[in-house]
C-alpha cells in the first residue's frame, strides 16, 4: 500500500516538472518570436518611412551600407508598439 502511494506521488512530480518545463519553452518561444518579429517590424517600417534613402540600392556597396542603416534605425518608441502594430491592434 505504501510503494503504491510513493509511487503516486512520484509519478505527480515528474508529470508538474514535465508540465512546468514544457511551459518554460513555450516562454522561450514566445519571447524569441517576439524579439523577431519586432526586429522584423522595425525594419520594415523604417524601409515604409523611408528612413537611410541617401544610399543608391543600385551599388553594391552602398546597398550593404544602407541594410546596416536600416537595420540600426529605431523607428517607434518602445518594441511593444512595433507588436501592436503586427498584432493588428493600430
Amino acid at each position: 500500500m505504501k510503494r503504491a502511494i510513493v509511487t503516486s506521488v512520484i509519478l505527480g512530480e515528474m508529470k508538474r516538472a514535465v508540465v512546468i518545463s514544457v511551459i518554460l519553452v513555450l516562454v522561450v518561444m514566445v519571447v524569441a518570436l517576439t524579439a523577431a518579429v519586432v526586429r522584423l517590424e522595425n525594419y520594415h517600417y523604417a524601409n515604409f518611412l523611408g528612413r537611410c534613402a541617401e544610399f543608391d540600392i543600385a551599388k553594391p556597396q552602398q546597398r550593404i551600407e544602407r541594410e546596416r542603416c536600416l537595420k540600426a534605425e529605431h523607428t517607434r518608441t518602445h518594441w511593444l508598439w512595433h507588436v501592436v502594430y503586427v498584432v493588428g491592434l493600430l
